[in-house]
């Protein structure tokens, strides 16, 4: 059995694979650790990762990256408009809202969607790691940021099916760092808790989170986010200062060439390395444009002043992860920096200003996302005997539900289900008293962002008809499974008999006689390291609460058909 591990990078991917040994990153056909996340369509055939790169300055408009940013999000979202404006392939909107990307692939015109996409990425990542381990790979774990919603997270799930493979678990990447970065210390305390801030700044997104430590565990405290803030935002700066440069100075205008639009964006990332260790740099670019050579000069204070939009938005992140924990700057005993964008010094200086303590770099700020991530299949699978090392993790949304009550004249209820930080696996359980078939909403709350509320599934619950014309009652369970995704799992309605059990006085009763088996025995078995608890709801019409617990004598549950009628948003 495979033990692998996907770091899905918004530029570059990572493989890494469990060893007796310990983890190791796999190197790809060109003997690189890192593979672009690329798919480049050809006249005659196409181009993925080291090779997609290769060929994506000749052949920018069928050159697809950032797919990441593209997956399970909808056409209008602001966000994706903002980033289609600096893609050079063209996206269009599909009949259900979706993205779709245009690409001419051997002679023909064609649309894929970013799952369909993806799936290529995951086939090629899949293909390293079989032509490394000299066998099949199907079970892996990946990783996802961990803002992405319902929808995103089906996403992956689906290209990981496409490309024939089946995920132990979707990991969020600030855990699995925190995983990489804990389970080889053997110093951790066994009553004091030790807190450690992972700072993770990556192409296009930073993560913050804060971890608490003792031995043998981690406990996720908070996460923090800014879905749009990463090191192409450095990038862009660079690019459009000198486009503007070369506008003036060599009257051309870069905007007008796919080409040289990509040339010079990537010399404007190269730019940025340079800073990073150099007080000033160089920029030399031949025939740019136009059979034009230009010549460029930038000093790291001047980058860090075209650059002040973007470094103003880093302490927001760190303030929400910090607030969210309950600790104080002096309660955070390390601060950890990964991600490639992290390497900026002046992300480095607010980060040290914010916590008041040099920030650390004991991982590959690279690997250490895929290294965590081979980490947990290893312990899910039993192919490897894993070090004890238990992983609590915390759902980064709240899930609610929303109904409408029997009288059309009330406003529609809704109860969270699941609040933020809860642990994943979870099942819960809600009681309904309802009449006739109703639909029930399960909706994504996020308090952090101004979007408030996402509905992500719509599920209608029955034709059900209880005996006694009274109103039934209906006991749903909503399930959160290990990767994050939200669904509704059963609906039961429960209805009272009498039942007369005859008893002779020569006989005795057997002891389980008065009991029957519920529900509470199912969820317990179904998701032995997930937690069983009830919802808190309104009475009447609405939830009520649910007890797990021995139905009395005199009870009988009947099931009923649920039909689902999955309605994204």
């Amino acid at each position: 059995m495979s033990v692998v591990g996907f770091d899905l990078g918004n530029e570059s991917c990572i493989v890494g694979v469990a060893r007796q040994r310990g983890i190791d990153v796999v190197l790809n056909e060109e003997s690189k650790r890192e593979t672009p996340a690329i798919v480049c369509f050809g006249d005659k055939q196409r181009f993925i990762g080291t090779a997609g790169a290769a060929n994506s300055t000749m052949n920018p408009k069928n050159s697809i990256s950032q797919i990441k940013r593209l997956l399970g999000r909808k056409f209008a979202d602001p966000e994706l408009q903002r980033d289609l404006q600096s893609f050079p392939f063209r996206v269009s909107e599909g009949p259900d809202g979706f993205p779709l990307v245009h690409a001419r692939y051997l002679g023909e015109e064609h649309a894929f969607t970013p799952t369909q996409l993806l799936a290529m990425v995951l086939s090629n990542l899949k293909a390293i790691a079989e032509d490394n381990l000299k066998s099949a790979v199907v079970d892996c774990c990946i990783g996802i940021p961990v803002y992405f919603t319902d929808l995103q997270r089906r996403s992956v799930l689906d290209a990981a099916t496409i490309a024939g493979l089946r995920p132990l678990r979707l990991f969020h990447e600030t855990t699995a760092t925190a995983l990489a970065y804990g389970i080889y210390k053997t110093d951790l305390p066994e009553n004091d808790q030790l807190n450690v801030a992972f700072v993770d700044v990556g192409h296009a997104s930073m993560q913050v989170s804060i971890v608490g430590y003792k031995k043998g565990q981690l406990k996720m405290l908070s996460h923090a986010y800014d879905r749009s803030l990463g090191g192409r935002d450095f990038d862009e700066a660079l690019f459009k200062h000198f486009a503007a440069k070369f506008k003036e100075e060599y009257k051309i205008d870069v905007y007008q060439n796919a080409r040289a639009c990509i040339r010079l964006r990537v010399a404007c990332e190269k730019l940025k390395k340079m800073l990073s260790a150099n007080p000033e740099a160089p920029m030399n670019i031949e025939c740019l444009m136009d059979e034009k050579d230009v010549r460029g000069f930038i000093k790291r204070d001047e980058f860090e002043q075209i650059s002040a939009p973007v470094l103003e938005r880093v302490k927001g992140p760190l303030e929400k992860a910090l607030a969210e924990a309950g600790l104080t700057n002096e309660s955070v005993h390390f601060v950890e920096v990964v991600g490639s964008g992290s390497r900026v010094p002046a992300i480095i200086r607010i980060i040290t200003e914010f916590f008041g303590k040099e920030p650390r770099r004991t991982m590959n700020a690279s690997e250490c996302v895929a290294r965590g991530c081979a980490l947990q299949c290893a312990i899910l699978s039993p192919t490897f005997k894993v070090r004890e090392f238990q992983v609590n993790e915390g759902f980064p949304f709240s899930i609610a539900l929303s109904w409408k009550p029997d009288s059309q004249n009330n406003e529609p209820q809704q109860t969270v289900v699941f609040p933020k930080g809860n642990p994943i696996p979870s099942v819960k359980a809600l009681t309904f008293y309802r009449s006739n078939t109703f639909a029930v909403d399960v909706l994504n709350v996020e308090t952090e962002d101004s979007q408030v509320t996402q509905k992500i599934s719509t599920y209608t619950i029955g034709p059900f008809q209880s005996s006694k014309g009274e109103k039934a009652k209906l006991k749903v369970k909503v399930r959160l499974n290990i990767h994050g995704i939200v669904s509704l799992e059963s609906a039961t309605m429960l209805e009272e008999e009498e039942v007369e059990v005859p008893v002779s006085a020569t006989s005795e009763v057997p002891k389980d006689a008065n009991k029957m088996e519920t529900d509470a025995t199912d969820v317990n078995m179904q998701e032995p390291k997930g937690t069983t608890d009830t919802a808190e709801g309104a009475t009447g019409d609405g939830a009520q609460d649910s007890e797990e617990k021995s139905a009395p004598t005199d009870t009988d549950a009947k099931t009923f058909h649920m039909v689902f009628t999955p309605k994204e948003s």
